[in-house]
């Protein structure tokens, strides 16, 4: 995967809709991830999971899709679960409150507590959405 470019997916983990990515989210790859972000909110989730391990950076574009979620289904910090260990994401997500207003996990293990898995492994139905972009340089 080159600098610039973003692949998403989407499953289904035992009922709970998860938005799995990997690269750069930013304003040159969010239409990707907002449009699989708007289809599996239009469904009205109990909980909507954004699995951003292989993520390497986001910029607030992309962090305006995860209040967005957070906007439409409710209230509660629970309700969207974004797993991450990157140091960019988490602090992005630090520096701008959102790691005290999302559930943020490191490890999706953890996340079985609320969105059940199977030691960490998806399961059901996976659909997968690619934009590469040029490679910059």
């Amino acid at each position: 995967m080159h600098r610039g470019d973003l692949r998403v997916w989407t499953e289904d983990w035992d009922g709970v809709p998860v938005i799995g990515a990997e690269g750069e989210i930013d304003l040159g790859t969010i239409d990707q991830i907002r449009s699989a972000t708007s289809e599996l909110v239009r469904s009205k989730p109990a909980r909507l999971i954004f699995d951003l391990r292989q993520v390497s950076y986001i910029d607030s574009s992309g962090l305006g899709i995860l209040v967005g979620a957070r906007k439409h289904l409710g209230h509660e910090p629970e309700l969207v679960t974004v797993i991450t260990d990157h140091p960019a994401v988490l602090q992005a997500l630090s520096l701008t409150g959102l790691d005290r207003v999302l559930r943020v996990l490191r490890e999706p293990a953890t996340a079985a507590a609320s969105a059940p898995a199977t030691n960490g492994v998806a399961k059901g139905r996976t659909r997968a959405h690619k934009l590469d972009r040029p490679h910059a340089g």
